[in-house]
């Protein structure tokens, strides 16, 4: 017994054990449609309801090498996409948090109006179905760090992730579109004659010291605060620090001596692995914590983050597409930017095949980040 419970008390082995036990998972098929990375999510949930953890760091050191993957791999997207597109992530970003806030309302008010369920909680629910870390921090400001904000955020959480990541997952099969014929739409739009006037991928190795500079500049970046009238100060955080400086070094080539065009597959590699680790430590922390919130008021903020994430997802997904005719390949990740989902984008990418959606994360992110914090603090204000 000694060496199971050593075993099982070591972090390392119990994300392993999640990651590998959920890629696994993620290969079965059911109607043409299979998890992938996102079973490692699953797993760790199980895991997690068992009563097994893993420390918080895990899950910020797993994030920023991920954002910071992504960032690279999507940087040569990035300025031909804001250019296409120009002002329609900005207007998406604002309809996907809108709706989640108006929805949370509505059905805070429903519920509410039953019993059980206290105002502070609903309010922390919309921070946690549209999985944002700074919509938390804002909704703790404006209520003077009351606590049941964080449990509604820890209730909806690991609701608002599932939702985000099936809705990308299920989309093409719903709404019935192809997402090969998407991606060569996206390449012919976009590629351009990209092949002739970029170094051939072969010349490019991997930089480590050029890798690590971007999580320095990243995470300080994010660090930063803007002080905004009414709302206090507003920062990207961590993950849109890390993303927005992986993009803009990309897209920059080179910072002095150091080269930020690197070889695709190592990249690739390494978001791949850490998005596995990511979701399985986010999924080990949010199970423990489940069974819990569900005996208290739990059901009811399960039910607010879930259909208020779904219900941004879907109406981000029907403009999107249809009335400012984003391609999939960007629309996938852009949804996932204007709710700040990170596993979100770890599931598109899976869902699109490729790290092109990466771009339209990092061109919703911000402005949803400023209207997650301004919507937060409104309902809290409200106080329902």
């Amino acid at each position: 017994m000694g060496f199971l419970e050593a075993i099982l008390g070591n972090s390392i082995f119990l994300m392993s054990l999640a990651v590998a036990t959920g890629l696994l998972i993620g290969k079965i098929r059911l109607g043409g449609i299979s998890l992938g990375t996102s079973g490692a999510l699953f797993t760790g949930l199980a895991l997690g309801l068992l009563g097994f953890s893993v420390p918080y760091e895990y899950f910020t050191w797993n994030l920023v090498i991920f954002v910071v993957a992504v960032g690279l791999l999507a940087s040569e997207d990035i300025v031909r996409v804001v250019r296409h597109y120009g002002l329609r992530f900005i207007l998406l970003g604002i309809l996907v948090t809108s709706v989640g806030a108006i929805l949370t309302v509505v059905l805070g008010k429903i519920l509410s109006s039953t019993g059980g369920i206290d105002p502070l909680m609903v309010a922390g629910s919309y921070t946690g179905a549209l999985t944002s870390s700074p919509g938390l921090g804002a909704a703790l400001e404006a209520t003077g760090g009351n606590p049941l904000v964080t449990i509604g955020y820890t209730i909806a959480y690991p609701f608002g992730v599932l939702a985000v990541v099936l809705f990308v997952q299920l989309a093409p099969s719903i709404f019935r579109f192809d997402v090969k014929e998407e991606r060569e739409i996206f390449q012919q739009t976009f590629s351009g004659h990209q092949e002739d006037t970029e170094e051939p991928e072969s010349s490019r190795p991997f930089a480590v010291l050029s890798f690590v500079v971007c999580m320095v500049f990243g995470v300080a970046f994010g660090k930063l605060s803007l002080p905004v009238p009414g709302l206090g100060d507003i920062s990207l955080g961590t993950t849109g620090g890390a993303l927005i400086v992986a993009l803009a070094f990309g897209a920059m080539g080179r910072l002095g001596p150091l080269p930020m065009k690197m070889d695709h597959h190592t990249l690739s590699s390494l978001r791949a692995l850490s998005l596995a680790y990511f979701l399985a430590v986010v999924g080990l922390m949010a199970g423990p914590r489940v069974i819990e919130a569900v005996t208290e008021s739990g059901l009811a903020i399960m039910a607010i983050g879930l259909f208020a994430a779904l219900g941004a997802e879907l109406a981000g997904f029907l403009v999107g597409r249809y009335i400012l005719k984003i391609n999939w390949i960007l629309l996938a990740g852009a949804i996932c930017g204007a709710m700040t989902s990170t596993p979100g984008l770890g599931a598109a990418i899976d869902a699109t095949g490729g790290e092109e959606c990466g771009a339209g994360y990092g061109a919703t992110y911000p402005i949803a980040i400023i209207c997650m914090v301004t919507f937060t603090k409104l309902i809290a204000l409200m106080n329902l």
